[in-house]
């Protein structure tokens, strides 16, 4: 199994005093129901469920499914799936990060999330 990557500095372009703050504000909350209310009023119901999409997406490569079945569970497009699969391998980690502690156990490697 791979060892996990860490990456000890913040992407600069995200890193300023406001997405601290964002951040600050995100960790502040303690329920489910405090977080929908939150993301309610940030974004846009279409943000929210993109966002929540692309969990599932990573939730489901990361388990091992193929794009077809992840396509068939989620309604993603390909491009989506592409996208959310370059993150979960090439990313920052932060997919890995939660899906981990939401107990998302990860497959067993054949080749790195091949789609087929």
């Amino acid at each position: 199994m791979a060892s996990p990557r860490l990456r000890a500095v913040v992407n600069p372009k995200l890193k300023d005093p406001l997405a601290d703050r964002f951040c600050e504000a995100v960790l502040a909350l303690k329920t489910v129901e405090e977080c929908y209310r939150f993301l309610e009023d940030v974004c846009t119901v279409g943000e929210f469920k993109a966002m929540a999409q692309r969990l599932e997406i990573a939730r489901l490569l990361f388990e091992g499914h193929t794009y077809d079945e992840v396509a068939r569970r989620t309604h993603a497009s390909s491009a989506t799936i592409s996208r959310v699969r370059r993150f979960l391998e090439y990313g920052a980690d932060g997919y890995r990060l939660v899906l981990g502690r939401l107990g998302a156990r990860p497959a067993v490697r054949r080749s790195p999330l091949h789609p087929h």
